[in-house]
């Protein structure tokens, strides 16, 4: 190891850490006087000769100063607009894309006195008719989207977009003279991605779009869950994965020549980068691929861990704010994963072969040593990046190392099919139609692995349960006392880590069958969705919210943890969208049983779209006119039918959840009013636990009901960021008036009791 390549990577190391630690951990008005005085602490090393030391200051000094200079460059502008309604000139850098708001698109803002900040326009469907280049001129309401209350990074932030405008009336537009140069190659990104689109058609051609140009919006909600739950949603998401199919392919047509692949592949490689919108984990593929091109052509050994760490500093130079990326964190610990662990991993595996003395075992063995690398690269990804899914994602898949060996080998065909067929689309569609058809068939396959495997029960286990936490991390520090030195009894330490996983996941099943219930309010966001499982029956009451991860992938998730693949009762209190809108992924991973809906005349289509999900999943339809009770292992559920004459808040059914001594009372969305009716209706009992009407809302949870009930426990379902102030200040205090214990999802997370048998 050379002292320059030293001096290097300690120079990188320390200003990558100091980058980090401003974003994570240092006060933002601390960080340029922080960077000054490690610069003038970098002065006693230099002149002691501490060479080192003083790279380490120097770096340190470098990152924090830099990250107060970024901030104070780029984040100014949007700080400057933040909070108010003005006309801003906005120039696309890609097409508009629909959404909620009507239309939204990526660009640039310009104004008198700052530098261009990158921002996210949201307006009607005129946006949808422009492309990149176009300037749009529009009264915009302006918020910064760079620091969220609590002064974390926004995933936006993270990318660079530091502003969300949100047009005011009608916009006026200005057609750009052509596609400007600065635009060139992410247009034809979506040129490709639109001619695969084009060429291939149905629901794979998302998927082999999506593998090659990293755009997602063609592909099914379903089809992203089941990839990312089968533990190989890398396929989508651009990353060093394709650039080094990138790579094998400039190999395949300009042979081992060292120079000729380098010409070729910096310029290639540049271009995809900008075409797939330069993500952070691709751009960190790039700038290491670019610097292994460019030490062959100098003729000089490139070294892999100055690279990398050389790779990270320079992104961070570009955009510190990058550092709170997901998708830069995965990528590059999936690098070091790679390079540290999977050689090992490989040596261990290589070891199971058949002797040579037996028929047929050079292609045993060839198959072997094919398998063990794909273990082997899977494993040394998973071991580094699983702390960071475990902590952004809250689960963790098991799935992997089998998705990976089944489905990384179709992997590199699909994306240099994949662009094989965009690039003759442009030109000819007609055989790239015929290619698309061929190629079809290997996407098709992808997806079948994808769907089948994560629809296994276990396939993915959540960390907000206790159980699954601590028997993960366990096997987690066994796996890497298993590859780190000594390597003695490495098969014992995997066995029992093995062991450990398996184990947790019987305790967790035997826990759900012994107990008389397993109660779940579920953390959907802005929602609502409580499932019970209880006698080998599972139900749910509502499915909704505005969870990052649709609220029906949340369900099934949840009762797929606990083995069940199957709902045997679905009940919904009423239509609101933050109560139902799950349903789609709900019924597209569970098979349901039977539905339960209230009898109301109100929103029709809605109703339409439920019923036509259940008629085409096979599901019974109930409909609650009168109360009426339903078993459920040692469950019963009382059902009481609408008793409002008004919105749909006040037509929708309540729910009580009863066993022995416990009571569990769920009202929906149902107002004081109607509470009244019911209180003065039913028969209510004393409730251990309450499920707060409303998601804490002052017009729900009234006294008569609370009186009527008195709950020792109230769970309020309620998102972390909603435009309602839900739960009000009334309603805490009406309920910490009555001494009952409240319990948040939005605090809390997924809330979970066992009711004993």
């Amino acid at each position: 190891m050379s002292a320059p390549g030293a001096r290097g990577r300690a120079l990188f190391c320390a200003f990558s850490a100091a980058v980090f630690a401003a974003i994570y951990l240092l006060p933002q008005a601390a960080w340029p006087w922080l960077g000054v005085g490690a610069l003038t602490l970098a002065g006693p090393f230099l002149w002691a000769k501490r060479r080192a030391a003083a790279l380490v200051c120097l770096g340190a000094a470098a990152g924090l100063l830099w990250c107060g200079a970024y901030r104070a460059v780029f984040f100014a502008p949007a700080q400057a607009l933040d909070g108010r309604q003005t006309t801003v000139t906005f120039y696309l850098s890609e097409r508009a894309e629909e959404n909620s708001y009507g239309a939204g698109a990526t660009g640039w803002v310009a104004q008198p006195g700052y530098a261009p900040v990158q921002a996210t326009l949201y307006g009607d469907g005129t946006l949808l008719d422009l492309g990149p280049g176009d300037k749009v001129t529009a009264l915009a309401n302006c918020t910064q989207t760079a620091l969220r209350p609590e002064s974390r990074f926004t995933a936006r932030a993270t990318r660079g977009i530091f502003l969300r405008l949100m047009a005011v009336g009608p916009v006026e537009v200005e057609r750009a003279d052509g596609v400007p140069w600065w635009c060139l190659p992410r247009w034809w990104g979506d040129r490709l991605g639109r001619s695969i689109q084009k060429a291939v058609g149905g629901d794979v051609s998302g998927l082999l779009r999506a593998m090659v140009t990293g755009d997602r919006t063609g592909m099914a909600n379903s089809d992203q869950t089941a990839l990312k739950r089968a533990g190989v949603s890398h396929l989508i998401a651009v990353s060093g994965l394709h650039v080094s199919f990138l790579v094998s392919l400039i190999t395949f047509f300009t042979g081992y020549d060292p120079r000729r692949r380098a010409f070729l592949g910096i310029p290639v490689i540049l271009f995809f980068t900008l075409a797939v919108g330069g993500s952070p984990s691709v751009a960190r593929a790039c700038c290491f691929q670019l610097a292994l091109l460019i030490a062959q052509l100098l003729g000089r050994e490139a070294e892999q861990w100055t690279t990398l760490w050389g790779t990270l500093a320079l992104l961070l130079l570009l955009d510190p704010f990058s550092a709170a990326n997901v998708s830069l964190q995965l990528s590059f610990a999936a690098v070091a994963g790679m390079a540290l662990m999977t050689p090992r991993v490989y040596v261990a595996l290589s070891r199971f072969r058949v002797a040579e003395t037996v028929r047929g075992s050079r292609a045993v063995n060839g198959a072997l040593r094919f398998v063990s690398r794909l273990l082997a690269t899977t494993v040394g990804a998973t071991l580094f990046t699983l702390p960071l899914c475990a902590w952004y994602f809250q689960s963790v898949s098991l799935a992997t190392p089998l998705t990976n060996l089944l489905a990384l080998p179709v992997a590199g065909l699909l994306f240099a099919g994949g662009l094989l067929v965009g690039l003759v689309g442009l030109v000819l569609p007609g055989p790239a139609a015929a290619l698309g058809w061929v190629l079809s068939w290997p996407a098709r396959y992808t997806l079948w692995v994808a769907r089948r495997i994560s629809a296994l029960p276990y396939s993915s286990l959540p960390l907000d349960q206790f159980n699954y936490a601590v028997a993960l991390a366990a096997a987690y520090a066994l796996l890497l006392a298993a590859v780190l030195p000594p390597r003695r009894r490495r098969w014992v330490l995997v066995s029992c880590a093995a062991g450990l996983v398996a184990g947790s996941i019987l305790l967790t099943r035997w826990e759900a069958d012994t107990a008389a219930a397993t109660v779940a309010v579920l953390d959907v966001g802005q929602g609502q969705s409580v499932a019970f499982v209880s006698g080998g029956q599972t139900a749910l009451v509502d499915c909704g919210g505005d969870s990052f991860t649709d609220p029906g992938d949340v369900c099934a998730d949840y009762l797929n943890a606990l083995g069940r693949t199957r709902l045997d009762t679905l009940i919904l209190t009423h239509y609101d969208d933050d109560h139902v809108n799950g349903l789609p992924a709900l019924f597209d991973r569970l098979e349901v049983g039977e539905l339960v809906l209230p009898a109301m005349d109100r929103d029709e289509d809605r109703q339409a779209e439920i019923l036509a999900l259940a008629v085409d999943e096979g599901a019974a339809v109930t409909w609650v006119e009168e109360d009426r009770t339903l078993p459920l292992g040692a469950l019963t559920m009382e059902l009481y039918a609408p008793l409002g004459d008004g919105t749909e808040n006040e037509e929708g059914l309540s729910a009580l959840a009863r066993t022995g001594g416990f009571a569990m009372l769920m009202t929906g969305d149902m107002t004081t009013q109607v509470e009244e009716k019911l209180a003065a209706h039913a028969r209510l009992p004393r409730c251990q636990v309450f499920v707060a009407g409303h998601h804490g809302s002052r017009y729900a949870s009234g006294d008569v009901l609370l009186d009527a009930i008195q709950p020792e426990n109230v769970i309020i379902s309620v998102g972390a960021y909603n435009n309602y102030g839900h739960p009000s200040p009334e309603i805490l205090e009406r309920l910490t008036r009555r001494g009952a214990r409240i319990y948040r999802t939005d605090r809390q997370g997924t809330i979970t009791l066992r009711v004993p048998s």
